[in-house]
């Protein structure tokens, strides 16, 4: 059960984090996150940075013991947020491409879903891992292997949408 925990803290923290870090990579990204959620997602632009400080404190959230079971929750209920989000957009039949985890050069679709779903299945998974008190052992021997496999899920789902384009 720890190495689950540990797996699922890197795997959220990383597709977290690596979701903030895109939508403030420059100038140029923030204004266009900005720009996207004011027109795309129909929410006031002053919101942007409150929804990259939500990722932000997520991955952080997530990887500190005291608030794991926190960090986790606070992930589902950021998921459900996007996972609205795309709905919505998919129903309106948005065509913009989809700035929910970086610069995506897709519209707002299927794959979109999965990915948060599959991120929500880690985060879920995580959260009762983390409230049940699972004991870590800090030894890089113990970590490491689910640190690696959790952090490479992160990537995979966070990339989820050029990987699909990829494979097409």
């Amino acid at each position: 059960m720890p190495a689950l925990l540990v797996g699922c803290q890197a795997a959220v923290a990383v597709a977290f984090a690596g979701s903030a870090l895109a939508k403030v990579a420059g100038r140029a990204a923030y204004a266009d996150f900005r720009r996207w959620l004011a027109r795309t997602v129909r929410v006031p632009a002053w919101a942007a940075p409150l929804a990259v400080a939500a990722e932000a404190g997520t991955a952080v959230a997530v990887l500190v013991p005291a608030t794991a079971a926190f960090g986790f929750g606070a992930a589902l209920a950021l998921l459900a947020v996007f996972t609205a989000a795309l709905a919505s957009m998919i129903r309106r039949r948005v065509r913009v491409p989809c700035r929910c985890f970086g610069a995506g050069r897709r519209p707002p679709g299927p794959v979109q879903v999965a990915r948060n779903g599959a991120l929500a299945l880690v985060a879920a998974v995580g959260g009762v891992s983390a409230a049940a008190g699972a004991e870590i052992v800090w030894t890089a021997a113990a970590v490491a292997p689910p640190v690696a496999a959790g952090a490479a899920l992160g990537l995979l789902l966070a990339e989820l949408e050029e990987i699909v384009e990829l494979a097409r």
